[in-house]
């Protein structure tokens, strides 16, 4: 087994090769985007500024069980990091461990695995490479085949839906998956966990799920999945952003809504009407708190409209479904 310590010693390393711009001191090992660094047979191309502190890089034998388990080369950082761009590895084809060389995948991940999918591999050198274009948390790397690692997650992506967040990601093969956490993030370091969606447990079809966030939010938003084992082992995905802007003035959530509403706003409110499409008021409040729950238990099902007037003189309609 190869440790590693990524501090300012990096630098000194014999079997590391590195082209373009990166320094080595006391904060840390820092690798300019778009610079391609090897550390004994592990490639990394960031595509954006990437900062490596005080964390043990260990070059492990023992491979990762699956369905074949994955190849005898695994690169582990003692603590996870955040990366994105290019990231690939040298084996030796002793190293294969049962798998067919020409179909590995990258494989990534923390507790447990992600085999991604669309690596590129050659034969002839012995290598494996893959493209993260989401910024991705991880502890480690290795290869193995599509499938055989625990969650194969095929993609994930947020979708801004009238004043939701919508969250879809497919897996195309499971195996003692328990379940997703969504998790929610303004700054990719201090994460929120919004909830959890069921998992599939063992399928070796696709499968879809979906998640909507329909809190209040402005300004870039960031999401990843936690996904946990039956035995509570986990992985994270590929980071996912979207642009909210300056965002609504009110939200509305849930939606849609079997009991209780609530109306959240960051300015202050003048008045509330709830119609039905015909125009037909069913609730109004004058200058309503942020936040305000209101019963719609004993509403008919169908559409209907919240307006909201600010103090300001602003107004906004939200649609909201009741069930």
């Amino acid at each position: 087994m190869k440790r590693y310590l990524l501090f300012c010693q990096l630098a000194l390393l014999p079997t590391m090769h590195a082209f373009g711009q990166l320094s080595a001191g006391t904060d840390g090992f820092f690798i300019a985007a778009n610079t391609q660094v090897a550390i004994d047979g592990l490639t990394l191309i960031p595509t954006a500024n990437f900062l490596i502190d005080s964390r043990t890089l260990t070059i492990s034998p023992i491979a990762i069980p699956g369905v074949p388990p994955s190849i005898s080369r695994v690169y582990n950082f003692s603590t996870p990091v955040d990366f994105i761009g290019n990231v690939g590895l040298f084996y030796q084809t002793s190293e294969l461990n049962g798998n067919t060389e020409a179909t590995l995948q990258v494989a990534h991940g923390n507790a447990t695995f992600v085999t991604t999918t669309g690596s590129t591999v050659n034969t002839i050198t012995h290598y494996v490479s893959n493209n993260l274009a989401a910024l991705t948390n991880l502890t480690s790397v290795t290869a193995a085949q599509e499938g055989a690692l625990p969650v194969t997650l095929i993609s994930f992506r947020a979708k801004r839906l009238e004043n939701l967040t919508m969250l879809y990601w497919q897996t195309s093969e499971e195996r003692n998956s328990d379940f997703f956490e969504v998790q929610q993030s303004e700054d990719t370091r201090k994460w929120n966990a919004l909830g959890a969606v069921k998992a599939a447990t063992d399928s070796k079809a696709q499968e879809d799920y979906s998640f909507q966030d329909a809190a209040p939010r402005k300004g870039v938003q960031y999401y990843r999945l936690k996904m946990v084992d039956t035995d509570g082992s986990f992985a994270y995905s590929a980071i996912r952003s979207i642009d909210l802007g300056l965002t609504d003035l009110i939200s509305a959530y849930p939606n849609p809504v079997v009991d209780k509403l609530r109306i959240g706003a960051n300015v202050e409110l003048a008045s509330l009407k709830v119609t039905d499409l015909s125009g037909r008021s069913f609730l109004e409040l004058s200058k309503p708190k942020p936040d305000q729950e209101f019963n719609m238990k004993n509403y008919p099902a169908g559409t209907y409209l919240v307006q909201i007037k600010t103090a300001d003189g602003q107004s906004q309609v939200v649609k909201i479904i009741k069930q």
